[in-house]
């Protein structure tokens, strides 16, 4: 039996993130193969100012020796891309650990250290793959991502025009997220009477970030600010759609992904991995026009085209297809594994 080390700068075990949320059910979905995996977790957030990553990451770099000297693992996967990996690379290096780097940003180009030490690079899609060859000259291997468990029963259509207000979901209600495309569509499906309901899932950007801007119950009736959950079924079982309009280039898109996998229509920007993890679970339009901050310009004619997509999809049959994620889970759990044991020692 193999011994596995997954190890990442950002926090693991109770992490929000995609990355945060692929590793977890990676690892367990390794162990449950026969797998032997230690986990080391990384003391950060995503997004968190890299001004102490020195002293941030001091345990995980020591934890990691007592590992090396004590029970040298076969092989690594380790998640980073902006540099604060390149000690932990260092060392993995130094033991003679073949390591797989897991580069999660299409956008963001490793430091070169890193490449120059690391056997391999997985990247969650063939968007991302692309970008980073043509980024880096290097090579990477394409990998969906592993997403959290679905048990949810195959259910029969619903009738959409026998239920009240529609419940349409943006998670991570951030400006680079599309924050400024679901209030062009908050305020246009407000103006033509439209039985919408606009739920906003806490990520990043919390209720806290929102109320500034006059986001929330007491400005803007239609909107429910709710908390994260991890239990995607009871997420997705509240939701008759998901909107997904990112601005930024996406490596994937797992919240897409899940969504579509729980038999919920999604109405996405055509942007970054969004249009594979969408799949045909959904539409994927061309991203608004915005600016340095993420401020929208939306003209009329996009607004209409959104609704128009919004109405499509909540028109359709909903259906759960359990079987796509446990498709999804083998595949990306026999890439993971054959990457992990045929990088060179």
């Amino acid at each position: 039996m193999s011994h596995v080390l997954v190890i990442s700068v950002h926090r693991i075990h109770v992490g929000r993130s995609g990355e945060a949320v692929h590793l977890r059910q990676l690892s367990e979905a390794l162990r449950a193969t026969g797998e032997r995996v230690t986990v080391l977790d990384g003391p950060m957030d995503p997004g968190r100012d890299g001004a102490d990553h020195g002293a941030g990451l001091r345990p995980v770099a020591e934890q990691l020796d007592t590992l090396l000297a004590r029970d040298r693992p076969d092989a690594a996967l380790l998640w980073g891309h902006l540099g604060e990996e390149t000690e932990l690379v260092r060392r993995l290096a130094a033991a003679n650990v073949p390591t797989v780097l897991e580069h999660p940003a299409a956008d963001l180009v490793p430091v070169p250290e890193t490449l120059r030490l690391v056997d391999e690079v997985v990247v969650p899609s063939a968007f991302a793959r692309r970008l980073f060859e043509s980024q880096t000259g290097r090579q990477a291997r394409a990998i969906e991502p592993c997403l959290r468990g679905c048990a949810c029963p195959p259910e029969p259509s619903r009738d959409p025009v026998s239920k009240g207000s529609y419940r349409l979901t943006f998670i991570n209600p951030e400006p680079a997220k599309g924050l400024g495309v679901v209030m062009h569509l908050v305020l246009a499906a407000s103006g033509a009477g439209l039985p919408f309901r606009f739920r906003f899932v806490e990520g990043r950007w919390t209720r806290d970030h929102l109320a500034p801007l006059g986001i929330g119950p007491t400005d803007l009736p239609e909107v429910e600010i709710v908390e994260y959950r991890d239990d995607s079924c009871a997420l997705y079982a509240e939701t008759d759609l998901l909107l997904v309009p990112s601005l930024w280039q996406e490596s994937f898109g797992m919240v897409a992904r899940e969504a579509v996998i729980h038999g919920v229509p999604v109405v996405a920007t055509r942007v970054g991995g969004l249009p594979q993890a969408v799949g045909d679970g959904g539409q994927c339009l061309p991203p608004p026009a915005w600016d340095g901050d993420y401020q929208v310009r939306m003209t009329m004619a996009e607004v209409r085209a959104w609704l128009a997509a919004v109405i499509t999809g909540l028109r359709g049959a909903h259906r759960p297809q359990p079987a796509l994620l446990s498709r999804a889970t083998s595949d990306s759990v026999r890439a993971y594994r054959a990457v992990l044991g045929s990088s060179p020692g």
